[in-house]
């Protein structure tokens, strides 16, 4: 296992995964912990993968096995366990963060994924869409990924993405990229990190 730990401004606490394991040694790293599997045995594989990577992520970062719920939004959190988390799966990655004090939300995405210039004004309202660039992928990726990390610290998956949560401008060029984002009467730190070929972006609340 190779984990990256991540700490954000707001006392927030990470850890990344490059994830390249095949299954049956997530299995054996997951027995070897003592964390249970048997209730994943009839998953598809790549769920099960997941969901074994996922848990040993969660054991390293509370250094137990730890029992991980949904609650009526599907934002996660831990059985107790008095602290906030949210947690993210994209193609070869796996990520979480957690923060004591108060809802975070992560979200992380490939740096070559040209999907999102095709949806642009799906999730950009006007004012973004004068900031960022229409061949700026990177900028449109850490967009995509800030709000998606908006949405999760909110717990409400019903926010309109586009005038719902409006980001303040930012330059993407830079290995950690710092902005700020409002969505209704919450303003949110976003810190979005490029870790080799991923975006991973943690949006924090201010004076929250």
């Amino acid at each position: 296992m190779h984990v990256e730990e991540i700490i954000y401004p707001a006392g927030t606490r990470g850890l990344a995964w490059r994830l390249d394991e095949e299954t049956t040694r997530l299995l054996d790293l997951c027995r070897e912990a003592g964390i249970p599997v048997d209730d994943l045995s009839d998953m598809p594989v790549k769920r099960q993968r997941e969901q074994l990577a996922e848990r040993l992520l969660l054991h390293c970062a509370f250094g137990k096995p730890v029992t991980l719920l949904h609650d009526g939004q599907g934002a996660p959190w831990i059985k107790g366990v008095k602290v906030n988390i949210s947690i993210t799966h994209t193609q070869g990655l796996v990520a979480l963060v957690w923060n004591e004090r108060h809802d975070i939300g992560l979200d992380a995405e490939r740096c070559d994924r040209r999907q999102v210039l095709r949806v642009r004004s799906k999730f950009l309202n006007a004012s973004e869409l004068q900031f960022i660039a229409s061949e700026d992928l990177a900028a449109h990726i850490v967009a995509w990924t800030a709000k998606e990390a908006v949405i999760k610290a909110e717990r409400n998956s019903a926010i309109d993405w586009t005038d719902g949560i409006k980001l303040e401008p930012f330059a993407s060029e830079a290995v950690e990229i710092g902005f700020t984002a409002h969505c209704g009467h919450h303003d949110y730190r976003i810190t979005s990190r490029r870790l080799e070929e991923y975006y991973v972006t943690v949006a924090e609340p201010i004076n929250d």
